[in-house]
């Protein structure tokens, strides 16, 4: 495998608990993190500040935003600007216009940058589209959910935003499947409980994908979930769980045919190491092809923003 470097802009317990180790187990070499923490336990340099770090490290490193949302823009420009390739977690931006500012410095200055859905990576998530394509005319309903038990403490989430972060942080997952599914798929919110309220807010969203109608669960709730179910006309059913999953570990396909329940197990590898791992050439292929996605996605981003904002809280 090529020598990569990266460079780490962030140190939260995302990247500590998944960047990082995925990194280290494709023999990244990790130049350093962009930090302002002090008196961190650490085997890397760190840097206070993201201009310090594109001062000192090699050309050829690639960087990965593990920052808020909303500081996506002015950072991913910077570090395009001086000519590095990026990834970047999801929501890639929280403005299209920003996004559209982002594709064209990369156009400029001839680099890749990718936004994180990184279990579209896994052979589970290639089976599930698979199924769609091959039996779309067929499928009457599709169920999602992506609920938490509770949200992570001490992080962005929690500190005073001007965007829905439920919507833009779990809701970005669900947006982007909806799209991977139909170019032409629509998607509405139909209800939101405990509006603005981050630690107890669920939204529920409906729509269409090609025949299928569409029900989605996201944001806070009892239990946690993650699933996306199709029913078809016959009313035989494929559920895939969990579905927004990069971790190693298990995934299992449930088949019920109304008779008999037949259970798939699939043991995909860390989606993180994939990502990260692919060649460089991949990701300049293909690189149009995610502007496009992108732009799909964050315009419903937008679109499903303005109508949050026009509900009234209950």
């Amino acid at each position: 495998m090529e020598n990569k470097y990266f460079c780490i802009v962030g140190l939260g317990n995302h990247s500590r608990s998944k960047i990082i180790p995925a990194v280290e187990k494709i023999n990244g070499k990790i130049e350093g993190i962009v930090t302002s923490k002090t008196n961190v336990e650490n085997n890397y340099e760190l840097f206070p500040s993201l201009s310090d770090a594109l001062s000192k490290v090699k050309p050829e490193t690639i960087f990965i935003l593990c920052t808020p949302p909303d500081l996506h823009y002015s950072q991913a420009l910077k570090i395009i600007e001086n000519g590095h390739n990026l990834f970047i977690e999801k929501p890639v931006t929280i403005k299209l216009i920003e996004l559209k500012k982002i594709i064209y410095a990369s156009n400029k200055k001839k680099t890749f940058f990718v936004e994180n859905f990184m279990h579209q990576y896994s052979k589970f998530y290639y089976n599930f589209i698979n199924l769609w394509e091959k039996q779309k005319k067929e499928i009457k309903k599709i169920d999602v959910e992506f609920t938490l038990p509770s949200m992570p403490k001490n992080t962005f989430r929690h500190k005073s935003k001007n965007y829905p972060i439920n919507l833009y942080d779990i809701g970005s997952y669900v947006v982007s499947l909806v799209n991977n599914l139909s170019e032409d798929a629509t998607l509405f919110i139909y209800k939101i409980s405990n509006k603005g309220h981050v630690d107890s807010e669920k939204i529920i969203l409906k729509g269409k994908v090609f025949k299928a109608d569409v029900l989605i669960i996201i944001g806070l709730n009892c239990d946690y979930s993650n699933f996306v179910k199709i029913t078809k006309f016959n009313k035989a059913q494929f559920k895939f769980e969990p579905f927004f999953f990069g971790r190693e570990g298990e995934r299992i396909l449930q088949e019920n045919d109304g008779t008999n329940i037949n259970n798939i197990s699939f043991y995909c590898q860390d989606c993180f190491q994939t990502l990260f791992g692919k060649k460089e050439s991949h990701w300049f292929n293909t690189q149009s092809i995610r502007n496009k996605a992108m732009i799909s996605n964050l315009s419903l981003l937008e679109n499903l923003s303005k109508q949050y904002n026009s509900i009234l809280k209950n």
